[in-house]
Parts: C-alpha cells; structure tokens; sequence
C-alpha cells in the first residue's frame, strides 16, 4: 500500500517487501547437481559411469599401444638383435646344403681371380653363402663353380665384394635376385615361413665382417649354416656369433620343384 501526500509518494514497508520477493524470483537458478558439487554431496550418475569404464577404456588404449609397438619393431628395417622377431612355436629347419669355405679343393682360389682379394678360404664367405642357397633350389653349383663364373662377368668390385644380383645370373632361369638391404625381423620371418633361406652379414669378434645363411628358427632364435668356422655345427643358433643383423640379401628361386622344407617338431 502506498500512501499519496499532496506533493510526494511514499512506499509502505509491505510494499517494498513484495517487490524484493518479486525481484528474487526473476533471477536465473543455480542448478541443482552445482549445489549439491559445492556442498560435496555425491556426483550424478554420468560421473559415476565415467568412473566406472575409465580403467577399461586405460586398458584398451595401452593394449592397441602394445600391438602397434610390436608391428613397428616387426616389420622397421634396421639392424636387428640375433634373437627376435615372431615367436616360431616349432622348430623349423630349411634343408640347406653345407659348404666350406675351408675345404681344400677352392680354399686357395683368389676373388675374381685376383689375389689382392683375398681367397675362397679366406674371404669366400658371401660366395659360400649364395652358392648353398642356390644348391638348396636345386641348381648344380658350389663356391668354386660360382667364383668362376663371377670372375667372368665382372661379379666382384675392385675391393673385392661381391655383387649379388650378378650371382643369380649363374642359372637365370631358376633363381633371380630380390632384396639386398636393411634387414627386419618380417622379412626373415615371412620368407622361413614360405621355405625360403636368407642370407645375412654379422661382424664378428674384431670387426670382421662374415655372412651366414638363415635356414630356420626356434622359438626366437634363428638358425644358422655357417660356411666359415662354425660350420662343423651344422645348423645353430645365429646369437652364438655375439653380433647384430647389420644386413638382408634373399632370392627366389623361379621354379622350386627341388627345394625342400622339414619342420622338425
């Protein structure tokens, strides 16, 4: 109620009381779960979900994580630990043919016919290894017969190495040359598991560089022919030379009706 004078209003204690009221109605509302927040009362029920699937949700992010870790280290090319790779729950052995670099009959053969290269004996370990892949495909061939024929098309550089494509060109209709580069761990493992030997460069004890012949794996270990020292073991396991994978050359043959796979269980 208001009480009107000639000259002025004045506004009533009941007056000013309903207009506060009215006032305070029309301002917005806190909602009710920040209230209950702030009070420390219980969150609502979506806070609760999320709290429930968090330690599902961690765990599926570190397990995709996980698989792609190991596609990376599987298929990265670099050097590579002797032991790794995909796990091979049965031994599995290529029969691959053994040959010396030692025996007598090439042993004092120069590279290429030049003695600054070294020798079959010495040096032959790369012509060893290509020559057991090659016999393995069931070509008629050994470190002698292909030091010969590299000597004729020009298949070693003036320091003495050999190139690898130019080696398959000993029997052109049975074997072509591949990959010649950094190894990784899928190329070993896919190529064992379709029959296929490999061969790698490892350094041995006083940087001596030497190349062996991958013809099958156990568990992690991969297995080796080795035409140098360690031949006399026949096949064993590659970590026994104390080196790293440092290099991959592999070929193919075209037609592998001779080649032979035994998986010894």
């Amino acid at each position: 109620m208001i009480v009107c004078g000639p000259l002025h209003c004045k506004p009533t204690v009941t007056s000013l009381i309903t207009k506060k009221a009215c006032f305070l109605q029309k301002l917005p509302r806190t909602p009710a779960f920040a209230i209950s927040l702030w009070r420390g009362e219980q969150a609502p029920l979506q806070f609760d979900a999320v709290k429930r699937w968090l330690p599902s949700i961690i765990f599926v992010f570190v397990l995709l994580i996980g698989v792609l870790a190991v596609q990376i280290d599987w298929t990265w090319k670099r050097k590579l630990s002797p032991r790794g790779g995909r796990y091979f729950f049965h031994r599995v052995e290529l029969a691959v043919p053994s040959f010396r670099q030692s025996e007598e009959k090439w042993r004092d053969d120069a590279l290429g016919g030049v003695v600054e290269n070294g020798t079959l004996g010495g040096e032959g370990c790369a012509v060893a290894a290509a020559a057991m892949v090659f016999k393995f495909y069931g070509i008629d061939v050994d470190p002698q017969q292909l030091n010969w024929f590299l000597t004729s098309v020009g298949g070693y550089t003036d320091q003495g190495w050999i190139y690898w494509d130019r080696a398959a060109w000993f029997a052109p209709e049975r074997v072509w040359h591949v990959y010649e580069d950094l190894p990784s761990y899928q190329l070993i493992d896919s190529n064992l598991k379709h029959g296929n030997p490999v061969i790698v460069r490892v350094r041995l004890a006083g940087g001596v560089t030497h190349f062996v012949v991958i013809a099958g794996k156990k568990g992690f270990d991969y297995l080796i022919a080795d035409p140098g020292a360690g031949a006399a073991k026949g096949l064993y396991p590659l970590r026994e030379l104390g080196s790293d994978i440092e290099a991959l050359r592999f070929y193919e043959p075209i037609a592998n009706a001779n080649s032979q796979l035994s998986a010894k269980r």
